[in-house]
């Protein structure tokens, strides 16, 4: 979308630029841009879990400093920050991957939605002017068990995006991270794309096409271009898009139940490790049992109602996270092995 989020913009025109790189395919440039994020997550994550070394290290410290100050909070939490900061202990390093993973989570939802907009807007294009090179777009869609990977992976979704939300391509209740309203702001009409034969095709031709058919209004590059909400409108576009035998079967909840386990198991790993390392630190444990459940509902929730894209992103995003944090704890633990036995020196 024109106008959103910074970080969200850069995002899609990285998506689209990769594409286009790596030959149109849809799953080398998920999985390639999944791995470059994990990349730039390593060092925060390396970071935190040198902090959680330290604190466990500073945790019998920290217990001597609550009992001596049971009775007086405030100089306990002075004392406390006082000790954390002599030994190069800080809280935010700690919550690092958090901070992180949360707005690249959002932004990379609302950037996978708008690529799902101009896809579908794309098809639906194809489909007014050339039936034939539509369906070849179409079977593009088409990942393993997914008819169309621009509708969510589940059961109870439909192929193609239906006639009475259509009309919301652009809306701003979209996702949080959109600042901008309105299908005009979609970057494909103001860059136009290319088609699978090669042949560039305008915004303006495209939003003629939908104006021409009475699924658009408004003049095109002004602030007033809208789908039409009519039901003359929907019946229109029902009937046009019914070549690709739309229905509620577009998967079978797979990447939504692959998502949330993984989710649930990062976190239970990501727990037994905090309690190995640091077993006296109880409020932070209460937090990461909360954390256990809710991350992975969230997941749940959010890849059953998002495009396939994104929650095929999500998981490949989790499984490197599983396999980085594996090879970062080995390299840890076995640096820190020849200091078995000492403990920190608390200043």
């Amino acid at each position: 979308m024109i106008n959103d989020f910074p970080l969200t913009e850069w995002f899609f025109y990285a998506l689209k630029w990769l594409y286009g790189v790596v030959g149109n395919n849809y799953f080398i440039t998920i999985v390639i841009i999944t791995l470059v994020l994990r990349l730039v997550q390593v060092y925060p994550d390396i970071k935190s879990r040198q902090t959680q070394k330290k604190q466990a290290a500073l945790q019998p410290e920290l217990d001597k400093l609550k009992k001596k100050y049971a009775d007086n909070p405030q100089k306990l939490n002075q004392e406390q920050n006082k000790l954390m900061k002599e030994n190069g202990v800080g809280c935010i390093a700690g919550c690092l991957p958090m901070l992180l993973t949360l707005p690249l989570f959002f932004c990379f939802l609302a950037a996978f939605r708008f690529w799902g907009y101009e896809q579908t807007v794309k098809l639906t294009y194809e489909t007014i002017e050339n039936p034939a090179l539509a369906q070849e777009t179409f079977n593009s869609f088409k990942f393993g068990w997914i008819t169309n990977i621009w509708q969510p992976d589940s059961g109870f979704a439909p192929v193609v995006t239906p006639a009475s939300t259509v009309a919301t391509y652009g809306n701003t209740s979209a996702c949080a991270c959109n600042t901008s309203g309105g299908i005009g702001n979609l970057v494909l009409f103001h860059q136009g794309y290319t088609d699978l034969n090669g042949n560039y095709v305008s915004g303006e031709r495209i939003w003629n096409a939908f104006v021409e058919n009475g699924l658009a209004e408004g003049e095109f590059g002004s602030g007033d271009m809208q789908l039409v909400k009519s039901e003359e409108s929907q019946k229109k576009y029902d009937e046009l898009m019914s070549v690709y035998k739309k229905g509620f079967n577009n998967g079978w909840f797979i990447l939504p139940i692959l998502a949330t386990a993984f989710q649930f198991l990062m976190s239970f790993i990501g727990q037994r490790q905090q309690k190995k390392q640091n077993p006296g630190a109880a409020a932070q444990q209460q937090g990461m049992n909360f954390m256990m459940y809710l991350f992975p509902v969230l997941s749940l929730f959010v890849c059953l109602s998002s495009t396939s894209a994104f929650s095929l992103y999500w998981v490949l995003s989790s499984v490197f996270q599983m396999i980085s944090s594996a090879i970062i704890n080995a390299v840890m633990n076995k640096k820190s092995k020849p200091a078995d036995g000492e403990a920190l020196t608390v200043k």
